[in-house]
C-alpha cells in the first residue's frame, strides 16, 4: 500500500468516459472570464477566491465551477488513438486546454501556451520523504504539502483517503519566507473545494494550480 503524496487509491467508479466527447470551449455554453483581480491592491494575504470541483464519476470527469457558480474548466477523460488514456482540462475564457496523456512507464503532460509538455514525475517532484512535492512554475518554486494532518498509515490511512477526508496546500518556497497560494479541501466524494489566493490569480497561477490538483486526486501513479 503506498503513502506517497499524490499517489491516492483509485476509485471505484470508471474514469475512462468523457460525457458527449467534444473537446473544445463550445462545451461551456459561452466564455466565462477569470475572476477580475486589481493587480495593485492585490497582496499576498488578500482574500481567496473558492473554486469548486464538481463531480460528475471522478475528479478526471468533473466541471470547475467559480463565482457565482459559473464554470471554469471543463475536465473529461477518455480512451484516444491506440488505447491511450488522456485527460483533458479546457478552460473557459480562452479554450485553452491541458492534455495529460496516461502511459507506462511515465505519464505526461502539457498545457498550450501555459506548461511545455513533461513528465508529471518532473512537474510535481516527490521529495525524499515523499511528504511533499514541489512544482516549478514562472520561475517560482512552489511545495506541496498535507495541511495540518496528521501522519495516517494502515486501516487508518485507507479509510482516510477513501472517505477522501483530504486537505493540502500549496506554497512558494523561498528562503525569505512561504505564502499559502491554495488550499484543497475533500470532504466529500462527489466535491473537492480550492481556495486560491488573488495574488496567485493575479500572477496566473490559477491554471497550473487545476492542473496539479487534478494529478494529485487522480488516484493514478504520477511519478
Amino acid at each position: 500500500m503506498s503513502n506517497n503524496f499524490g499517489s491516492q487509491f483509485s476509485t471505484t467508479t470508471n474514469p475512462f468516459s468523457l460525457g458527449n466527447g467534444k473537446d473544445d470551449a463550445s462545451m461551456f455554453g459561452g466564455s466565462v472570464p477569470l475572476p477580475k483581480v486589481d493587480h495593485k491592491s492585490s497582496h499576498p494575504h488578500s482574500k481567496m477566491v473558492s473554486f469548486v470541483f464538481t463531480y460528475e464519476e471522478d475528479i478526471l470527469n468533473s466541471s470547475v465551477l467559480g463565482p457565482k457558480g459559473q464554470q471554469y474548466f471543463a475536465i473529461g477523460t477518455d480512451v484516444g488513438k491506440h488505447l491511450l488514456i488522456l485527460t483533458t482540462i479546457i478552460q473557459s475564457a480562452n479554450g485553452t486546454h491541458a492534455r495529460i496523456e496516461w502511459g507506462q512507464p511515465h505519464s505526461t503532460v502539457e498545457w498550450n501556451g501555459v506548461l511545455e509538455k513533461q513528465t508529471t514525475g518532473a512537474l510535481l517532484r516527490l521529495t525524499p520523504d515523499r511528504k511533499q512535492r514541489f512544482m516549478t512554475f514562472k520561475q517560482t518554486q512552489f511545495v506541496w504539502s498535507p495541511s495540518n494532518a496528521p501522519v495516517l498509515v494502515g486501516l487508518v490511512q485507507f479509510i482516510y483517503t477513501m472517505l477522501a477526508l483530504t486537505s493540502f496546500e500549496l506554497s512558494t518556497a523561498s528562503s525569505y519566507g512561504s505564502e499559502v497560494v491554495a488550499r484543497v479541501d475533500t470532504i466529500h466524494v462527489k466535491s473537492t473545494i480550492v481556495d486560491v489566493s488573488a495574488e496567485g490569480i493575479a500572477q496566473g497561477f490559477l491554471e497550473i494550480v487545476i492542473l496539479a490538483v487534478v494529478l494529485l486526486m487522480s488516484g493514478r501513479p504520477i511519478d
